[in-house]
């Protein structure tokens, strides 16, 4: 579920609009967009949430089919405000609908889409439910993540960029949750992986595209650093920096979500030779 901060961002990226627009678009007073735009943390009430969703929705359109956003939106609903027991017979249902459905086979975006929805109930039955082996599950979720990403690689358009990043980042989060928190840093198998997919020169053309988005600079210093580039890790660092300026303080906790970057064991070769200098 995106953040009021990504909203607002996305809102702006798409529209152009200030600020003072945003505020008189949604209702919201001045000072609150003010301080989502200045604070990426910031929760904000139900309100306020509600507001920019809206306009959010209103405004910031999607390449894929409406209906299968609506499926997505409903997912994250029934993941939030469901039991785990009940969130589990509603993956059940909706996964047997999506694979019967006429274009999962496709080449088609929507295909793309479809096959990204599968490989989340796979991750989720795996690592959040614990309802599946995790080597299984792991692989089957990654089966799935796989598909997805090859269809919108077939695109080869620039506008999927972002899309293309946030596959990717769910194939990272499938690799990590089956190694040890402690020995990722360490993994050749996960260093072998980041250089054949490209993946710092990807996250830095999202930073380039949005260089807003300091969750993708965040997961792109982890991979340099895993990778022990030094010169990528303070690019990636000072991409978060020009975001807020929190993170110079290596002990900054943006969110609940995310531990600091000196606590955060992916990056233990970056603190070091921090530490050095």
């Amino acid at each position: 579920m995106l953040s009021l901060y990504e909203q607002a961002c996305e809102i702006k990226k798409v529209t152009g609009w200030t600020q003072e627009q945003i505020s008189e678009e949604t209702g919201l007073h001045l000072s609150t967009v003010s301080r989502i735009f200045r604070m990426p943390d910031y929760m904000g009430n139900e309100t306020s949430y509600k507001l920019i969703k809206q306009l959010h929705e209103e405004t910031v359109s999607s390449p894929f089919p409406l209906y299968i956003e609506q499926l997505f939106n409903l997912y994250e609903d029934w993941k939030e405000h469901y039991t785990k027991k009940e969130f589990l017979r509603h993956l059940n249902i909706l996964e047997n609908l999506v694979k019967h459905h006429k274009e999962l086979d496709s080449i088609e975006l929507s295909a793309c889409r479809l096959n990204w929805l599968l490989g989340h109930i796979e991750y989720d039955r795996t690592f959040y439910l614990k309802n599946k082996p995790i080597i299984q599950g792991a692989e089957t979720a990654l089966v799935w993540y796989k598909k997805s990403l090859n269809i919108i690689n077939l695109h080869n358009n620039q506008n999927l960029l972002i899309q293309k990043y946030k596959i990717q980042q769910c194939i990272v989060s499938v690799k990590f949750n089956c190694c040890e928190q402690s020995h990722r840093s360490q993994s050749e198998e996960i260093r072998r992986w980041f250089l054949e997919m490209d993946y710092l020169q990807l996250v830095t053309e999202v930073i380039k595209e949005d260089s807003w988005n300091w969750m993708a600079a965040r997961n792109g210093l982890v991979a340099a650093s895993i990778l022990e580039d030094f010169e990528k890790c303070l690019f990636f660092w000072n991409a978060m920096i020009n975001v807020s300026k929190n993170f110079k303080n290596l002990n900054f906790t943006p969110s609940k979500n995310w531990v600091s970057l000196k606590e955060d064991s992916d990056l233990q070769w970056f603190i070091n030779q921090l530490n050095k200098d």
